[in-house]
């Protein structure tokens, strides 16, 4: 298209008119006119050639738009005959080595290499006087100039050089170059001098040194006093400048071995580890998360001291919608049971999945099976990443747009750093006094629960709570009765022994005791007697805990026996004993000793069909003790002295034995 033909600039006619910026028509009439310096006609596979200063200036226009400016690029396009990639210069800038040990960043590696190209190319140039003339068009003094010119109009994407504008420097560092070689193209800053190479014992050593977490590193400048020290004994080189061991301390690849040791894994964890980028649930019940978190309320508690407590929340991750809660002293179980229940109240329907973070009473529910009946999935969230539990954003959120215009507000959590995530404790500590009780706050929580739920959700535009009703979930369950029945019930770890006084066991440091009752309210005795040191599991309801459930263990799971009751407690004093309580003690005396005699018969008949009854064997059966009376004996041929069983025990506590009196509470 463009080329230098007796050091004169030319285009080709041929190519100016297949670019329509000269009509063949107008051609020929602007050669006839002698308006086109043709200085070689066309013939066979040479093609004409127009002086590039003889065209009108309205065609060189097109022509410097089309293809820019020919004096530039024409020269560009033989210096560029020059330019090839230089391998030797590639491999040396990939293997040279900084003084840290590492290697020279990536982008100077490209650079220094260009610039080696470059100058092999201007190397051969301006010792060929035909090169010289062919990619300058001239050989005078003006050479370093043109190339100073041509360097810099050079595409950088091809060639990424930062070599010298100015042609007396451009020169200057051309002679470098020539004498020193690649290494006096790498920039001063890297020490390419003096460089100070770490041996491989010694970065281990500055490695289990910087990343001891008991004998503490304070600064890199105590690092180096020390490595300086310790570098004589062990034949290691001096360092001269602590920068060099904090350049190799923050290599990408050396710093995830010491960064957790000094700042914590979990913040390791954050920094280095790779997260998911998620998508949030498009319908409502998709997804629910649980956190429990402080409520960043004081208030004075029943002491007159300031006091703060734990809040458990359930929250729709689709519409940011607060399902349910419980606000206790510590987070436990029943305070996640309580919000779970209320969760599911709200939403009347399953959640198809549940995110735990796994603390407080999780363990509990989850082994009494209620979360993975309430919800298809149940999966545990990962521990201590906040990152993967939406409803901490969210919490974060309702604390600093909700709870934080409250005067008592505690700040928010102990991560936040900003000053207007913080409690303002000087008002606070002088006005202790005027703090809520604990009643106000549960009821402001409240409240502030319900304006969250009101407000308008950040994507959709409308209020959470519009936004959560809108929504359906064709795969989540309708809760009914039995579901809620079903799903409540919480079922206790560890089995409980019946014993003569029923079922007993501590919960939350409360005795709870509880029997089995026929429907006229009196006690089961037969499964009384047939179940004494049998071993159930309990199913309970916390917030009702009037009646459980009995389960026994069988090879193919847990099978519901019967229901049992809270034990009926009587009076020990005749004083304050009830009506309803003495008929109750009536009524259990005489099943007692219904109990005995049925216990004693069902033996004995079984004795006498093997003939090994006491009378079958020629002595007396004693009888059963305030229920039945003594048998007259026949045929007695010494006068014995007969001793009651109560008298014997008497006689041996040294008490008196009154055969009349009878204790209400001996079958107790």
């Amino acid at each position: 298209m463009t080329e230098y033909y007796n050091n004169t600039l030319c285009i080709q006619a041929g190519w100016l008119i297949e670019a329509d910026i000269i009509s063949q028509s107008n051609y020929k009439l602007l050669s006839y006119r002698n308006a086109l310096n043709i200085l070689r006609r066309g013939c066979r596979n040479t093609p004409a050639l127009v002086e590039y200063d003889s065209i009108p200036d309205r065609f060189k226009k097109q022509i410097v738009k089309k293809v820019g400016d020919p004096y530039k690029t024409t020269k560009h396009i033989h210096f560029k005959d020059y330019l090839q990639q230089d391998l030797d210069a590639i491999d040396f800038f990939h293997k040279y080595t900084i003084p840290d040990g590492s290697a020279l960043p990536e982008d100077r590696q490209k650079e220094y290499a260009a610039n080696a190209a470059i100058f092999k190319a201007i190397d051969e140039i301006v010792n060929n006087k035909l090169a010289k003339r062919k990619a300058l068009g001239t050989s005078g003094n003006k050479v370093w100039k043109k190339l100073a010119e041509i360097i810099q109009d050079l595409p950088l994407h091809e060639w990424p050089h930062k070599l010298p504008k100015n042609a007396r420097r451009l020169k200057q560092k051309f002679t470098n170059f020539k004498t020193e070689g690649y290494e006096s193209l790498i920039h001063a800053g890297f020490c390419n001098k003096n460089s100070e190479k770490i041996g491989d014992d010694a970065k281990q050593w500055l490695i289990a040194r910087f990343a001891d977490q008991v004998n503490r590193i304070a600064n890199i400048e105590q690092l180096w006093v020390e490595y300086n020290e310790k570098a004589p004994y062990e034949g290691w080189k001096k360092i001269k400048d602590d920068r060099t061991i904090y350049l190799f301390l923050n290599q990408e690849d050396i710093k995830p071995l010491w960064y957790g040791y000094r700042y914590g894994e979990l913040k390791a964890k954050e920094k280095y580890t790779y997260f998911h980028t998620t998508k949030l649930p498009s319908m409502r019940d998709s997804l629910w998360y649980s956190d429990g978190t402080k409520l960043n309320f004081y208030y004075l508690d029943g002491n007159g001291k300031m006091a703060t407590c734990q809040v458990y929340e359930v929250m729709d991750a689709y519409s940011e919608v607060f399902l349910g809660y419980h606000i206790s002293k510590t987070e436990d179980y029943e305070a996640q049971y309580y919000a779970y229940k209320m969760a599911a109240k709200t939403a009347g329907h399953r959640p198809y999945q549940i995110g735990f973070d796994g603390q407080g009473g999780h363990k509990k529910l989850k082994s009494g099976e209620f979360l993975t009946k309430l919800s298809r999935l149940a999966i545990r969230t990962q521990p201590y990443n906040g990152k993967s539990k939406t409803i901490e954003n969210a919490f974060g959120r309702f604390q600093a747009q909700f709870l934080k215009r409250h005067w008592f507000f505690t700040g928010q959590n102990i991560t936040a750093k900003k000053d207007e995530s913080k409690a303002n404790m000087e008002v606070i500590l002088a006005n202790t006094e005027n703090l809520p009780t604990l009643k106000e706050v549960i009821a402001i929580y409240e409240q502030e629960r319900k304006n969250w739920n009101q407000a308008i959700h950040p994507k959709t535009g409308k209020p959470r709570l519009e936004t959560y009703l809108e929504s359906e979930n064709p795969e989540t369950k309708e809760l009914d009765v039995l579901d809620m029945i079903d799903l409540f019930w919480i079922l206790r770890d560890k089995p409980v022994t019946y014993t003569p006084s029923g079922i007993s066991f501590k919960e939350k440091k409360v005795q709870y005791d509880y029997v089995v009752y026929n429907d006229d309210r009196s006690v089961d005795m037969k499964f009384h007697t047939e179940n004494i040191d049998k071993k159930f599991f309990i199913k309970f309801d916390p917030e009702d805990m009037s009646m459980i459930y009995l389960y026994e263990e069988t090879p193919l799971g847990l099978r519901r026996v019967t229901a049992a009751e809270t034990k009926v407690e009587v009076s020990r004093g005749r004083q304050e004993i009830t009506q309803f309580e003495d008929e109750f003690i009536k009524k259990m005396q005489e099943a007692n000793k219904k109990s005995r005699v049925d216990m004693r018969d069902n033996t004995e008949k079984i004795l006498e069909q093997f003939g090994a009854t006491i009378e079958q064997q020629g002595l007396n059966r004693p009888v059963i003790k305030g229920i039945e009376k003594k048998k007259k004996r026949q045929n007695i041929k010494k006068k014995v002295k007969e001793v009651e069983i109560g008298e014997y025990q008497k006689e041996v506590s040294n008490a008196v034995y009154d055969e009349e009196e009878i204790d209400i509470y001996s079958d107790m």
